[in-house]
C-alpha cells in the first residue's frame, strides 16, 4: 500500500483506501480505447481466445479488469522481445496521446485514436491464433468441392448427364 496516498491528506497511517470492484473494470469499448485498438479486433480477440479474458458481463456489455488488460499487454511485449523500459515509455506515451483533447470527425464524433504498436502486436495475435482455424476451414471447404463435385447432382446442374 505504499503506492497509494490516503484521502483528504489524513497522514497518520490508519487510512485505508478501498477500490470498488467496478472502478478497475472498463467495458468493451473503453477496454479496447486503453489497448489502442480497434472495439472489433477486441471482440475478434476474444472469439478466437487470443485476448484477454474478459471478467464480468453487465448486461450484454463485456467488462475488462485493468489488470487482466496490463497483463495482456506485457505478454504482447514480451512475445515481441521488447524490453520493460520500452514498453513503459510506449504505453506512457499511450495514454499521455488519450488523454489529450478528442479530435472529432466531420459529424461531430471523437475519432478514437489507435496504438500502431498494438496494432501490430494483435494483428499478430489475431494471425497466429486464426491461421489454424482458417486452414482447417479451407481443408473441409475443399473436402465439400470433391465430394460434391462427384455426385449425379452436380453433373445435372452442369449439363454433364
Amino acid at each position: 500500500m505504499s503506492g497509494l496516498t490516503p484521502p483528504d491528506g489524513a497522514n497518520d497511517g490508519l487510512a485505508t483506501v478501498h477500490v470498488f470492484p467496478l472502478r478497475r473494470m472498463l467495458p468493451l469499448a473503453d477496454a479496447a480505447v486503453y489497448l489502442g485498438i480497434p472495439s472489433r479486433r477486441l471482440r475478434m480477440l476474444g472469439l478466437l481466445h487470443a485476448g484477454p479474458r474478459p471478467a464480468a458481463r453487465n448486461g450484454r456489455t463485456l467488462m475488462y479488469r485493468v489488470e487482466d488488460l496490463d497483463r495482456y499487454v506485457t505478454l504482447l511485449y514480451g512475445r515481441a522481445r521488447i524490453s520493460a523500459a520500452e514498453e513503459a515509455r510506449q504505453r506512457q506515451e499511450w495514454r499521455a496521446r488519450v488523454a489529450a483533447p478528442a479530435v472529432c470527425d466531420a459529424r461531430g464524433r471523437p475519432i478514437r485514436p489507435v496504438d500502431p504498436c498494438m496494432q501490430a502486436l494483435t494483428l499478430d495475435a489475431l494471425v497466429s491464433a486464426g491461421g489454424p482455424l482458417g486452414l482447417k476451414l479451407l481443408f473441409a471447404s475443399g473436402l465439400g468441392l470433391i465430394f460434391l463435385s462427384h455426385t449425379p447432382v452436380m453433373w445435372r446442374l452442369y449439363g454433364m448427364l
